[in-house]
């Protein structure tokens, strides 16, 4: 066959379409009519696991996308790279190759345990090595070099089209990814309105009407309110309340996220950005767009994460890490914090601009022990809840019980309120509920001797930390971050602990 209508007809075979392997079936059909074929397969290289994978593969009857693993041994790592001025290799008998032998094996539980003749062949596009297509014939000896020649025509062609089914791929698993979370979120969701919120015609009966007020809207809510107090229930009341409802709902705890990891998590990275990021990554802030994203404890942001989620909020424009392209996107923004983040502002560890941006419409929640009408109810549904989850009947109150929940003080909030409450139906789930440690406090064995110090000699909590954390920091020659350092010793995140120290009036050393 002449070359260039051989490359015409391979073109149209290999580019038939964007799933690899219904394009790499036709290119099989196409090429076994000029040279001895009965198996195709795409190959990957996967150099941070020392390992061939391969990708698909077919003899025309079964054709499948696979994700089969061959580890290399030691002995033959240096193997599959080959050197530059090889681009393709032919084993008429495959003992001659280990690798070839190994993805023989591997092919056996899917097309039968046979001798083949292998020709494979490297695909790089500017010296990036983008597969391996692998040719196998029954029997040996089934390979010339006439072959390979016809073969090597369409080099560049694999390279491109299988690069572009790969990222095809890659795409459609990230929208499915997408659309399940999406899903979730929505069953999550579909149950609450603002009726469920146990005080909502009591201690919160402001709280839902600023949600009611806000909801339908897009502009960003910021949550205000102690730990524990329900800043999520809040979150997920306005995302019912919103147009948005049957969109996307993403939730980034940013304490939850380490600092090096925070911008890649939010923004997302392109392929190669760093160390490790072996594919592309899209970020928490593209998953959202067209819905909602929840930054909870968006006090703990980076100042570089700061400024990038600005420019979300004024320009809805984002850039990837490694990435040139400006996405735009549409989100809307809704914040929580247990901070005080005007506090943090006068300090200059909040950015003042982002901090106006994202308290358009502020939402306060009051803390459990200035809306105690709400503990009844709130201790009604704690309890249904958590025998359900336990499939036993709800245990009643022991007399007094209640006003033993509604004088205490609650420094935890519902949260505190939820965990008692679990605590003692795991202790005793027929009941009567009964909590003695609200009245006298949990039993603790006090050294006398130790605690008759003068009052004047003690110091503050904000002192007794300050005097701990910079013990600490000598000890390990000031590290912060990362193994032996501070934080892990004193198991806090890396982040909160120079926010503390900052707070602290503590010095150390700027990253």
């Amino acid at each position: 066959m002449d070359k260039n209508i051989f490359f015409r007809n391979g073109v149209e075979a290999i580019t038939s379409s964007l799933i690899i392997e219904d394009a790499l079936t036709q290119c099989l059909f196409f090429l076994q009519t000029l040279m001895p074929m009965d198996i195709m397969s795409i190959h990957l290289w996967e150099g941070s696991l020392n390992s061939l994978r391969i990708a698909a593969t077919t003899n025309g009857k079964i054709k499948m996308a696979s994700d089969i693993l061959i580890p290399i041994p030691e002995e033959y790592r240096g193997i599959p790279e080959w050197l530059q001025d090889e681009d393709i290799k032919i084993y008429n008998d495959f003992r001659d190759d280990p690798i070839s032998v190994l993805v023989q094996d591997a092919l056996a539980p899917i097309f039968g345990p046979r001798e083949y003749s292998h020709m494979i062949m490297r695909v790089k596009i500017e010296e990036e090595r983008i597969c391996d297509v692998v040719a196998l014939a029954k029997g040996p000896g089934r390979y010339a070099w006439e072959h390979a020649e016809l073969f090597e025509l369409l080099h560049s062609t694999f390279g491109i089209a299988v690069s572009n089914a790969l990222h095809h791929k890659e795409i459609m698993l990230i929208k499915d990814r997408l659309v399940e979370d999406n899903r979730i979120l929505k069953e999550r969701l579909s149950s609450w309105s603002t009726t469920n919120i146990v005080g909502a015609h009591a201690g919160m009966q402001h709280v839902v009407k600023r949600i009611s007020q806000v909801g339908n809207t897009n502009a960003p809510v910021l949550i205000l309110g102690e730990t524990g107090t329900g800043k999520d229930v809040v979150a997920s009341a306005l995302q019912e309340q919103s147009s948005r409802r049957d969109k996307a709902f993403v939730r980034l705890n940013c304490g939850a996220i380490p600092e090096g990891l925070l911008d890649s998590e939010l923004f997302g990275h392109e392929k190669g950005a760093f160390t490790g990021a072996h594919t592309t990554h899209i970020g928490r802030i593209e998953r959202a767009d067209g819905g909602t994203l929840f930054l909870d404890e968006v006090g703990e942001l980076s100042q570089s994460a700061q400024v990038k989620l600005l420019r979300v909020l004024q320009n809805g424009e984002i850039e990837r890490i490694g990435g040139s392209m400006t996405r735009h996107v549409d989100v809307r923004v809704i914040a929580a914090t247990h901070c005080d983040l005007e506090a943090m502002v006068a300090d200059g560890r909040f950015r003042a601009d982002l901090y106006y941006r994202l308290s358009v419409f502020p939402i306060i929640i009051p803390p459990l022990r200035e809306r105690r009408s709400d503990i009844h109810l709130l201790t009604d549904s704690i309890i249904k809840k958590c025998s359900t989850n336990m499939n036993i009947a709800p245990p009643t109150l022991a007399p007094g019980a209640i006003n033993d929940l509604i004088d205490y003080e609650w420094p935890g909030n519902v949260r505190e309120l939820a965990n008692v409450i679990e605590r003692a139906i795991i202790n005793n789930p027929e009941g009567p509920l009964t909590f003695p440690e609200l009245r006298y406090g949990p039993t603790v064995t006090v050294d006398r001797h130790a605690s008759a110090l003068p009052l004047d000699e003690f110091v503050s909590l904000d002192e007794m930390n300050r005097l701990y954390i910079t013990r600490v920091l000598g000890g390990v020659g000031g590290k912060i971050h990362g193994p032996g350092g501070a934080a892990e010793i004193l198991d806090i995140n890396p982040h909160t602990l120079r926010s503390r120290m900052d707070k602290l009036g503590i010095q150390y050393r700027k990253r």
